[in-house]
Formats: C-alpha cells, structure tokens, sequence
C-alpha cells in the first residue's frame, strides 16, 4: 500500500464526534455533526485500520449513521470524496450508506452534495433507518459475491 504523507497540523478542532465498529463486513460509523474538514480527516484516518483489516478478507461496504447535522463544509465534502475514491482502490470498498433520520438538521438540504461527492467512485444510498442501510449494503455484498 502507497505511504502517505502525516496529515498537516489541523487548523480546527473537529466538529462533531464519531465512533466506528464492524458488523460481518460493514463497517458502521456513528457520526455526530456538524461536520468540518478536521471532523472527516480524523474520521477517515480512525477508520482506516479497521478497513485495511476487513479488506484482505474481500470486500466491505461502510454505513455512516448521521445524528445532530449533516451540514458540513465544501472542504470537508472535497475531503470525503478523497476518501471515498481512497477506499474504493486501496480498501476494497464496494458502497457507502448514509442513514440519517428526519430531524437530522440539513438532511434534504444537502442530501444531493453528498451524492456528488460519491458520484462516480463508488454507489451511494441514503436511508431514514439502520435497518434499511444494512440490507442494502448486504444486497450490494452478494451482488459482488462476498
């Protein structure tokens, strides 16, 4: 795997908070918005050995489960795509779902800036529930035979 450099001294502290774990080969985040570019760096490096793990076994889909905000800034969107295209060629990583419920602040607003953000690097759906995210990305799993 290519070495990357050590990310630069953040300029903020990050916005929200996330936490991550592993279902069979999902990966869940539980992140807690608004999100700014620090917030998704430090979610993407946290994640990381946990995808690298999962990713020599074949491949995973990762489900980011959203409360408080999905506002976030256009760097942290630039940020998530890097990371999204990142995982996609190195990590194995066939999908990524988003659930986030009706009072997730922003939820319609910004929706469609997500959807670009994946567009054309990996399929992205939104969901309301957990529930509807996992059988998804399980239907995308067999899809690809894993």
């Amino acid at each position: 795997m290519p070495s990357k450099p050590p990310p630069p001294p953040l300029v903020f502290r990050p916005h929200g908070h996330f936490v991550s774990r592993v279902e069979g080969k999902i990966i869940i985040s539980e992140v807690t918005g608004p999100w700014n570019k620090e917030l998704v760096e430090e979610w993407a490096i946290g994640s990381q050995p946990v995808a690298l793990a999962l990713s020599k076994h074949g491949p995973h889909v990762g489900i980011a489960v959203i409360s408080g905000s999905m506002l976030c800034t256009p760097d942290a969107l630039k940020v998530l795509r890097e990371a999204a295209e990142y995982t996609a060629r190195q990590l194995n990583c066939l999908a990524h779902v988003i659930v986030a419920d009706k009072t997730v602040e922003g939820r319609d607003f910004v929706e469609p800036n997500f959807f670009r953000a994946y567009e054309g690097v990996m399929p992205l759906a939104i969901f309301y529930t957990l529930d509807e995210a996992r059988a998804w990305a399980l239907a995308q799993l067999a899809a690809a035979g894993a």
